[in-house]
């Protein structure tokens, strides 16, 4: 990122704001132990090894596996690693500006608020748009939606950020 300044600026002022923003990190993902697991199953995938436990109680919800079936897949829908993927060139467009107002005399709270806020407002609309890879037939069924990172809506409404 380049940063051009013309006109007149303090520049000791200039340099104790960078040093107020050097090592500030805004972290940004689910919150909650149990969203923050889910967010990872998407994220990354997972193959569960299918038990005769687990066999007889899909049996008694309605999905009779096969004999042969001894992993239940559960494929990637990233949407965190692809939601910034699609979206980073216009976050990093518009910290560029928010860059230039805590120049100008915002605080530094503008700049990390205002990050936090376009990585979320990203990550939940590419969550709520994401259809690929589609459910199996009986999860559509189970939940009355096609939607594959929306049930409840508390895993992808937990996104949030924090700044450290």
């Amino acid at each position: 990122m380049a940063v051009r300044l013309s006109g007149d600026f303090n520049l000791s002022q200039l340099i104790s704001t960078a040093e107020s923003i050097n090592g500030k990190k805004v972290i940004t993902g689910p919150t909650g132990t149990r969203n923050r697991n889910l967010a990872k199953i998407h994220e990354y995938g997972v193959n569960i090894n299918v038990t005769d436990k687990m066999r007889g109680y899909l049996s008694s919800q309605g999905l009779h596996l096969k004999a042969s079936t001894t992993v239940i897949h559960i494929p990637e829908r990233s949407f965190i690693r692809n939601g910034w993927d699609s979206n980073a060139n216009n976050i990093l467009n518009k910290i560029e500006g928010l860059v230039s107002d805590v120049i100008k005399g915002s605080s530094v709270q503008v700049l990390t608020d205002g990050t936090g806020d376009l990585v979320v407002k990203a990550l939940k609309d590419y969550a709520r748009d994401l259809s690929s890879p589609a459910l199996h037939p009986f999860t559509i069924e189970r939940k009355g939606s096609d939607d594959p990172l929306i049930d409840s809506g508390g895993m992808v409404g937990s996104i949030d950020y924090e700044v450290k």
